[in-house]
C-alpha cells in the first residue's frame, strides 16, 4: 500500500504514468489510452469509418456507446469511441477523421482535451489530492477543503548564463555558466557544464524547478547547446528515465483576449517534475504564488505545471469538461452553437453590458461601498445561466424569464452553473478563513488561494460569451448582464428610499452617502439590499474617497479611476499609476508614499493640511532623479507591443526599443513585453528610449516632468 498525495501525471504511449509525493516519490504505472468521439447522421459512415486503414493504424480498438451529444439533447445518441494506441496521436486521429470525408460528415468530441486531464476525470482524481492506494484509489481529502494538508516540497531555482560579447545573449552563445541555487557551475568544457547540471538535478532529486525564464530562455538555449554538443539524450531534467528535455516544437503564440494583445512561449514541461517558469505562470508574484498554482490544479484538475501556465478559461473549462464527464455528456471539438435570432430592437436592449453609473468627481468623505459578492457567478448559479437553459425546448413553461429580454429559462441545471457551485463554495470559505486565521503567514495562503478562484469565476462570465466555449453562448452572456442590470438598479432604488445619494456605481458596486451615517447605517443598508435582491454582499466604509477625471477633460468622469482610504486606514486603489503594470516603480514608490500620508487623515480638510508635507516627498524624489544616478531598472516602463518587430509603419518609442532589439539579434512578437527607460526624449527617430536590457543612463528632465504629472493625478483633487 502505498499512502501520499498525486504529484505529476502524463501519457506515455499506451500509459499513464502516475507520481505519488509523500518522503519520497513513488512512480506508478498504469494501462490506459485517451479515447475520442465520432457521431454521424448516417450509421453506415461510422460502420466504415471503423474499418479504414488510416484508422486502424492509430487506434488500439473502437466501441459503440450511448452518449449526450449536445449540450441541448435530452436522449442519448449512439457514438463511435475509439481508443489510440499512443494518446499523444489524439489530435492527428481527429484531423485524419475530419479530412476523410465533406465537413460535418463526422461530428468529432473530446479531440481537444488533454489525456491526462481525460484520465482524472474518468478516475475522479485530482492533483494534490491524498490518496491511499490499494487495489482502488481511496481519497483522504475531499476536492472541496479549503484547508487541506500539502506535502513539504523540495524546491530549486535554475539559471543558465551565455558567455557573450553582445547586450544581448543568443542560443548560438556558449554557456558561461549554471546558477543552481547558490552553487555556480562552471567549466572549460561546455559539455561538461551541462552534464555537472544533469547530475546536480538528479541527486537533489527536487520536486520543482523554478526558472526566470525557463521558456524562453533558460531550457531552450540549453537543449540547443545540448544538441550543439551531441548530448541531447543525456539531457534528463526529469524524474522519467530516458526522455531527455527537447527543443520546443513551436515559440509560442500571440492571441488576442479582453482588448489586449498577449504572447505565450511555448511551456517546456518536465516529466515526474514540476517546472514553473516565473514569468509564464498564472498570478505569480512571490514564492507564495504557489499556493494560487496549488489551488487552481486542485480545484479544476489541471496537472500542476499545466495549472500553472494556463489562461484562465483553460482553467473554467476543465471543470466544466469534468461535469461534461460525469454527465455523459460529450465535449464539441468544434462548437457550432447558434445564436438566437434577433431584431435590430433586440440587439439595442440586450447587448448593454453592466450597468454603469458616472461618478461625482472630486474628494467626498465618510462614503459607504456596498458590493455584490462575485455578482456574475452567483447570477449564473441562481438564476441557472448556461448555454442550453436559455429558451430551451424541454421547458417552455418556464416562470423564469431573463429581465428586458423576455428569454425563459430552463427548470434543470445547467452545466455551467453545476460547474461554479465548487468555486463559489470554496472562495465562500477562504474568506472566512480569512478572517478567522490565527497568524499572518496562514492568511497569506488563504488570500492566494481566494484570488486564484476570483480570477477563474470572473472569466467564467466572460467565457459564457466567448465564441470558442465549448459550452457558451452570447445569448447567456446578454442574460446574465440583464441580471446584473436589474440588481444594480434595484440596489440604487433602495439606498435611495433610505436616505443614501449615489454617488458612483459601477456593475456591482455602488458608493452611497448620507450625512452623518454611522458604520451601522451602512451594515443596515448592506442588510436590507441583501435580503430584498436574494444576493451576498460585503461592504466597507471610507474616511474620504476620490472619483478622479478624465485626463483629457478635467470635468469629464472616468468609472476606474479613483482612490480612498477606509475607517481601518487601508487604501483602495484603483486606475491611477501605482496601479498601471507600466508605471516604472520610482514613480509607483514616490505616489505610494504620498497615498500613505493621506491614508493617516481622517478628513478631506486634514489632507489638505498635509500637502505641504506631500510635496516635500514629491521635491525628495525629484532631487534622486537629479542628486545622483538612480539604478535604470527602477525607471523602466513596461510595454505589451501590439506589433511584432518590423511591424510598425510610425517611428514610435516602441518601435525605436525594437529596433534596438533587433539591431542585437532579438525578435519581438507580438504580445510580449518590452522594457525601456527614456535616455533622450529630444531625439526625434531613434535613441529616445533603450531597452533595459542595455540603459545605462537616463533623461532626468523628462522623468522629473512625469514624476510631477503623477504626483499631481493625487494632489491636485485636494488643493482645488
Amino acid at each position: 500500500m502505498i499512502s501520499g498525495w498525486l504529484f505529476d501525471v502524463y501519457p506515455l504511449n499506451d500509459k499513464i504514468i502516475l507520481w505519488i509525493k509523500n518522503k519520497k516519490t513513488h512512480r506508478i504505472e498504469k494501462q490506459w489510452s485517451a479515447s475520442l468521439y465520432v457521431a454521424s447522421d448516417s450509421k453506415y459512415k461510422l460502420e466504415k469509418l471503423q474499418k479504414n486503414s488510416k484508422i486502424i493504424s492509430l487506434i488500439k480498438k473502437y466501441t459503440w456507446e450511448s452518449k449526450f451529444e449536445k449540450v441541448f439533447d435530452t436522449k442519448k445518441s449512439l457514438v463511435l469511441k475509439l481508443v489510440l494506441k499512443n494518446s499523444s496521436h489524439l489530435l492527428q486521429l481527429g484531423k485524419t477523421i475530419e479530412e476523410l470525408d465533406a465537413f460535418g460528415a463526422y461530428k468529432l468530441y473530446n479531440v481537444d482535451i488533454p489525456p491526462a486531464q481525460s484520465f482524472m476525470y474518468e478516475k475522479d482524481l485530482f492533483p494534490l489530492g491524498q490518496y491511499k492506494i490499494q487495489k482502488q484509489w481511496i481519497p483522504q481529502s475531499g476536492i472541496e477543503d479549503t484547508n487541506y494538508k500539502l506535502p513539504v516540497f523540495t524546491k530549486i531555482n535554475l539559471q543558465v548564463n551565455a558567455k557573450t560579447k553582445r547586450k544581448i545573449p543568443k542560443f548560438e552563445d556558449k554557456i558561461k555558466s549554471i546558477k543552481i541555487n547558490d552553487t555556480i557551475l562552471e567549466s572549460e568544457s561546455e559539455e561538461q557544464v551541462i552534464l555537472d547540471c544533469v547530475k546536480m538535478i538528479k541527486d537533489i532529486d527536487p520536486d520543482f524547478i523554478i526558472t526566470k525564464n525557463g521558456d524562453s530562455w533558460d531550457f531552450p538555449y540549453l537543449s540547443t547547446r545540448a544538441a550543439k554538443n551531441k548530448i541531447s539524450q543525456k539531457l534528463v531534467l526529469g524524474r522519467e528515465e530516458g526522455y531527455a528535455l527537447l527543443m520546443p516544437k513551436h515559440k509560442g503564440t500571440s492571441y488576442f483576449s479582453y482588448g489586449q494583445i498577449h504572447f505565450k512561449p511555448a511551456g517546456t514541461q518536465l516529466l515526474g517534475r514540476v517546472h514553473i517558469d516565473r514569468s509564464n505562470a498564472f498570478l505569480w508574484e512571490t514564492e507564495q504564488s504557489l499556493q494560487a498554482i496549488f489551488e487552481i490544479s486542485r480545484t479544476c484538475r489541471l496537472p500542476l505545471q499545466t495549472a500553472a501556465r494556463a489562461s484562465i478559461g483553460k482553467c473554467m473549462s476543465s471543470v466544466q469538461f469534468y461535469n461534461a464527464t460525469k454527465r455523459d455528456l460529450l465535449v464539441p471539438w468544434k462548437p457550432i452553437v447558434s445564436e438566437i435570432f434577433k431584431t435590430r430592437m433586440d440587439l439595442l436592449i440586450g447587448d448593454r453590458g453592466g450597468l454603469i453609473l458616472e461618478p461625482r468627481i472630486g474628494p467626498h468623505e465618510n462614503v459607504g461601498e456596498v458590493d455584490f459578492a462575485s455578482l456574475f457567478g452567483n447570477i449564473m448559479l441562481k438564476k441557472n445561466i448556461s448555454a442550453e437553459t436559455i429558451n430551451c425546448k424541454c421547458c417552455s413553461d418556464s416562470i423564469g424569464t431573463v429581465p428586458e429580454l423576455g428569454y425563459h429559462i430552463c427548470k434543470h441545471q445547467g452545466i455551467v452553473p453545476q460547474s461554479l457551485v465548487l468555486l463559489l463554495d470554496k472562495r465562500k470559505k477562504y474568506t472566512e478563513l480569512i478572517e478567522s486565521a490565527k497568524n499572518k503567514e496562514q492568511s497569506a495562503i488563504y488570500k492566494q488561494r481566494k484570488a486564484a478562484l476570483k480570477w477563474i469565476l470572473v472569466t467564467s462570465f466572460g467565457y459564457l460569451g466567448f465564441n470558442n466555449a465549448k459550452f457558451g453562448r452570447i445569448d447567456a452572456h446578454m442574460a446574465v448582464c440583464a441580471f446584473a442590470r436589474q440588481l444594480l438598479l434595484q440596489a440604487v432604488r433602495i439606498a435611495e428610499d433610505n436616505g443614501f445619494s449615489v454617488l458612483h456605481g459601477i456593475v456591482d458596486s455602488l458608493w452611497v452617502h448620507k450625512k452623518n451615517a454611522t458604520v451601522h447605517d451602512y451594515e443596515k443598508l448592506r442588510k436590507t439590499i441583501e435580503k430584498e435582491t436574494g444576493f451576498d454582499m460585503s461592504f466597507d466604509v471610507y474616511n474620504w474617497i476620490v472619483f478622479l477625471p478624465s485626463k483629457e477633460n478635467p470635468h469629464l468622469p472616468v468609472a476606474n479611476r479613483y482612490f480612498g482610504a477606509n475607517k481601518d486606514g487601508d487604501l483602495k486603489l484603483r486606475g491611477i499609476e501605482t496601479r498601471r503594470h507600466d508605471t516604472p516603480e520610482f514613480f509607483k514608490q514616490c505616489q505610494i508614499d504620498i497615498l500613505n500620508l493621506f491614508a493617516k487623515c481622517k478628513t478631506i480638510s486634514e489632507i489638505k493640511q498635509s500637502i505641504s508635507e506631500a510635496k516635500s516627498i514629491q521635491n525628495r524624489y525629484d532631487k534622486m532623479l537629479f542628486g545622483s544616478e538612480l539604478p535604470v531598472e527602477d525607471l523602466a516602463f513596461t510595454n505589451r507591443v501590439t506589433r511584432g518587430t518590423g511591424q510598425h509603419k510610425s517611428h514610435t518609442i516602441q518601435a525605436d526599443a525594437l529596433n534596438q532589439l533587433k539591431w542585437e539579434g532579438r525578435q519581438i512578437e507580438p504580445g510580449q513585453k518590452i522594457r525601456y527607460v527614456i535616455n533622450d526624449y529630444k531625439r526625434k527617430i531613434s535613441h529616445r528610449v533603450v531597452p533595459i536590457e542595455f540603459a545605462k543612463k537616463y533623461d532626468a528632465k523628462k522623468y522629473s516632468e512625469l514624476l510631477d504629472q503623477c504626483c499631481k493625478s493625487i494632489l491636485a483633487p485636494f488643493e482645488n
